[in-house]
């Protein structure tokens, strides 16, 4: 583990920088945002021909997954990946994605899209390649920023997914998911406290964003109150948008209060989708174990 880097001052103090800045950056205009979404917007990046695209064709995103409307050809090409990707043929959406950039390697989407199919591919150089690259061509898109920042926690590079952050915040200040990943890098550090602060700072600003009461029950269960976890986890509303660790920690907590039929409820949910983002860093194997330890304990 490096030394200075690694130490927990210098993270608080760029974690503290880093939300100085997000807070002191002046909001994008919706201009700028809607000027970003047109596709033919991204064509003239790409040195392709704007009129290509509609005049109301877009970029839109579902799942990390960039998507395109209308029917030009890139936009074509680029929606087969995506389709790929959603039936979690990662590997036949970077095969279709390389060929199709040797004529278009600007393309934001095809960057982008190839960014997250090699973290899923767990490549993670190749994924960062491509996110960087995405990155130079639309660097006002705050979230390829957080993928990056992502890709450095799992290096273990806390400094740069730090400095990932407060980029993201600096294009996107309310950009809520960039202060729950800060919690999780303190949470995965065991740095608890710190971690609270920043699940806190997203909740003032929005008091039911799941991905923050998650990190507050994910605190909770670490410290071991697994009954004040376990409130928590009920709190959060699965009809919205919401991280799919949430099964985990709901499975964890009722193993823990020896629940185990509703443990092993949830690593059935979780396990449904095993493409899901959670599996880059968590091991399918391991799931299927603890459903499997689960399930026992109920036939006793």
């Amino acid at each position: 583990m490096p030394s200075v880097l690694r130490q927990s001052g210098v993270l608080v103090m760029l974690a503290m920088a880093l939300l100085l800045a997000g807070q002191s950056s002046p909001a994008r205009s919706s201009g700028a945002q809607e000027d970003y979404t047109y596709l033919h917007y991204l064509l003239y990046l790409a040195d392709k021909n704007p009129d290509d695209a509609g005049p109301k064709d877009r970029i839109f995103f579902k799942n990390e997954i960039v998507y395109c409307t209308g029917t030009s050809i890139l936009a074509e090409v680029n929606n087969r990946a995506a389709a790929m990707m959603e039936q979690g043929n990662f590997a036949g959406a970077v095969d279709l994605l390389d060929r199709a950039l040797k004529n278009s390697a600007l393309f934001f989407p095809f960057r982008y899209n190839l960014g997250v199919s090699y973290l899923h591919l767990r490549d993670l150089k190749k994924s960062l390649l491509h996110f960087r690259k995405a990155q130079a061509v639309v660097p006002e898109y705050y979230g390829t920023y957080l993928q990056m920042g992502s890709i450095y926690q799992q290096w273990y590079r806390d400094n740069e997914a730090i400095d990932s952050y407060r980029q993201a915040l600096k294009w996107n200040k309310n950009e809520l998911n960039t202060y729950v990943l800060i919690g999780d890098l303190f949470f995965n550090r065991n740095q608890l406290q710190l971690a609270k602060k920043y699940y806190d700072q997203c909740l003032r600003i929005d008091h039911r964003f799941n991905n923050a009461v998650l990190g507050k029950a994910k605190v909770h269960f670490k410290e071991g109150d697994y009954y004040k976890a376990l409130v928590t986890l009920k709190a959060i509303d699965t009809r919205k948008e919401y991280d799919r660790a949430y099964h985990y920690y709901y499975a964890e907590t009722s193993f823990k209060l020896q629940d185990y039929k509703t443990a092993s409820q949830q690593y059935v949910i979780l396990l449904e989708d095993k493409n899901d983002k959670f599996f880059i860093t968590n091991s399918v194997t391991l799931i299927e174990h603890k459903l499997n330890l689960s399930n026992r304990f109920i036939e006793k």
